[in-house]
């Protein structure tokens, strides 16, 4: 198949993008509004990258006349993004900033994760990204790591020397990293031993006479997101008390024009991207975004890794590009001169098509809408990307197994998902073998966002899928915990803020109901979701006083996701990293074929 290709950057897919000039600047075009008296800012906006440096295998739907459910399209890919990028720049010439709210390194690919995310430091720098906020990602290794990723420098060398080795593994540019280019910002993020914050809580940048003024900061809920360790000696401050308070700071400096770029999001109900009505705009962007000072003038939002281009009532303006670089968000702002005040603005999210088609199970490649336009790889770009990919290659192509039939993160209206079951099953039989004496495994949780990837693209499964699947190189932990305990931590999927549900993907031979009509949201040890007696393993009830052996990952078994009850274990014995005990059941298995539902059950739905 023969994918025309353009190096102008905006790809034309019907109903999905505006050709440029974008609408706004059509608006400002066919009436004459920009004159020596206002000026039309660009910003280009990204969020949760995660490290995905070469085309992720997630497709995107996007509307296509010949077909009404949509069409999927291969997008993404730090080469074609950078093409984009550069041909927006230079629609307007230095009036274009780049910006990201949050996750761009962690969870990231193995071309990238395998060099300690360094790849993806250099691939931001090389488009130019100008300032960032930090998310929850961002503090998987730590603030010192984080720190690092900013002010350059090799990774340290671990106890065991399995990493940071200098041109093996960190330092990969003659022996060197310099570290972002760009600016990390952390308004709500204290370092509690000094009272400052991690990094700078705003920047303020001047663009063609207008100020315009920067705040960056993650989601409160970040140290419940990542290992404690992680965030040691960090506090976390109130989004919406923090950004207010800093307004009034940012306009005493001269910055009329201001711009959130938070790590925190919503989600709509739209089928396809760039559906700017924004149906059922919901989560918790929205009462923070209307609590916001009215001078704010956009939000640049990510974390949940949804599209989408909304407008308040207030006329504030929320966007998000989704997730992994498969778009980009290009807003304008057509400012007044002698004001400095927004008189109006425009957002829309462009696909970055990268013409590599989408595969079936079978490997063939689908039909792509007749009048899509792909990218043309930036060649610096995919130089450096290719470098990387080709280093990790021996690692990342190594065949562990086979699938029977795609394996997703999709869950049933439960909470259960396929590829969940599969890794949990995975932890069983990793740590039912024992060679200390210790008791083997009879349960395993694990946590729907520690699954970072679908196993769909080939029957075939690399060591590379493998690890976008599980990128963080979490361990096993096993532990005692008694029936009562089990049960309670059950309700802690559902005793959370905003009754948000965190459903753990279980092991076979354990089962349990939930009611759905019983109130989500409850206090810590109120809830009352799970029905009594429905708790099994291996068709009997479990015994509220006797002690299970149970086995999760680090994460959990610290604490994240609000799952405080793990910590309680007795007995506690850290096993192998999680990916490694994945594939040796994966070569086990010889073809994984998909688990049948059933293990959790609702009522009430």
């Amino acid at each position: 198949m023969t994918y025309k290709r353009i190096h102008i950057g905006i790809a034309l897919l019907g109903a999905v993008v505006c050709a440029t000039p974008t609408a706004l600047l059509a608006q400002v075009s066919s009436q004459g509004l920009e004159d020596k008296a206002s000026v039309t800012i660009s910003l280009l906006a990204l969020n949760d990258f995660h490290g995905n440096i070469m085309p992720p295998a997630a497709p995107v739907l996007v509307p296509d006349a010949a077909n009404p459910l949509g069409t999927r399209v291969s997008a993404g890919g730090a080469a074609y993004l950078s093409t984009l990028v550069r041909s927006l720049k230079q629609q307007n010439p230095a009036r274009t900033l780049l910006v990201a709210a949050g996750d761009m390194v962690g969870a990231s690919q193995l071309s990238s994760g395998l060099f300690h995310d360094e790849p993806t430091v250099d691939v931001l720098n090389h488009l130019g990204l100008d300032v960032a906020s930090v998310g929850n990602h961002e503090f998987d290794r730590g603030s010192a790591e984080l720190l690092r990723l900013q002010n350059g420098g090799c990774f340290p060398l671990t106890a065991d020397g399995s990493a940071g080795v200098v041109g093996r593994d960190t330092c990969m540019n003659q022996g060197q990293f310099a570290g972002a280019k760009f600016r990390y910002l952390a308004a709500n993020v204290r370092v509690q031993a000094t009272g400052n914050t991690l990094f700078a809580p705003y920047d303020i940048r001047t663009v063609d006479g207008v100020k315009i003024g920067f705040i960056g900061l993650t989601l409160r809920d970040t140290p419940s997101m990542v290992v404690p360790s992680g965030v040691a000696g960090l506090a976390f401050e109130d989004e919406v008390a923090t950004i207010n308070a800093l307004v009034p700071v940012l306009q005493s400096q001269g910055a009329t024009v201001i711009v959130v770029l938070i790590h925190q999001g919503g989600q709509t109900t739209a089928r396809t991207v760039q559906d700017k009505s924004c149906p059922g705009l919901s989560g918790e962007i929205v009462p923070l975004a209307d609590r916001l000072d009215p001078a704010v003038d956009v939000v640049v939002s990510g974390h949940t890794h949804q599209e989408y281009v909304c407008t308040r009532p207030s006329g504030l303006l929320i966007t998000q590009s989704g997730y992994y670089g498969r778009l980009l968000t290009k807003i304008d702002l057509l400012v007044d001169r002698a004001t400095g005040k927004v008189r109006a603005k425009d957002a829309n999210n462009l696909v970055v098509v990268n013409g590599q088609g989408v595969k079936d199970m079978q490997g063939s490649l689908l039909a792509v809408p007749a009048q899509l336009l792909a990218l043309a790889p930036d060649p610096e770009v995919d130089a450096l990307v290719r470098r990387y990919g080709d280093l990790s290659a021996t690692i990342s192509d190594a065949v562990i197994g086979r699938i029977a039939a795609p394996l997703t993160r999709q869950t049933n209206a439960a909470g259960e998902s396929a590829l969940g079951a599969v890794i949990a099953d995975a932890y069983l039989v990793g740590a039912s073998r024992t060679d200390d004496g210790s008791r083997p495994a009879q349960i395993a949780f694990t946590n729907p966002g520690g699954i970072r990837s679908d196993l769909v693209s080939s029957l075939s499964v690399s060591f590379g899928q493998l690890f976008n699947v599980l990128p963080f190189n979490n361990t096993l932990v096993s532990m005692d915990l008694t029936g009562q305990q089990i049960v309670r931590l059950l309700e802690q999927q559902w005793e959370r803020a905003y009754g948000r549900g965190v459903v753990m993907s279980v092991s076979q031979g354990f089962g349990y109901t939930w009611d759905a009509s019983a109130p989500a949201g409850a206090v810590r040890g109120e809830g009352r979701r799970v029905l009594p007696g429905s708790v099994t393993l291996n068709g009997e009830p479990i015994l509220a006083e006797q002690y299970y052996r149970v086995v999760t990952n680090n994460f959990l078994a610290d604490g994240g996701d609000g799952f405080t009850l793990f910590q309680q274990g007795k007995n506690r014995q850290t096993g192998e990293i999680d990916s490694a005990v994945v594939k040796l059941y994966f070569r086990m298995k010889g073809a994984v074929q998909v688990p049948a539902s059933g293990r959790i059950q609702s009522i009430n739905q």
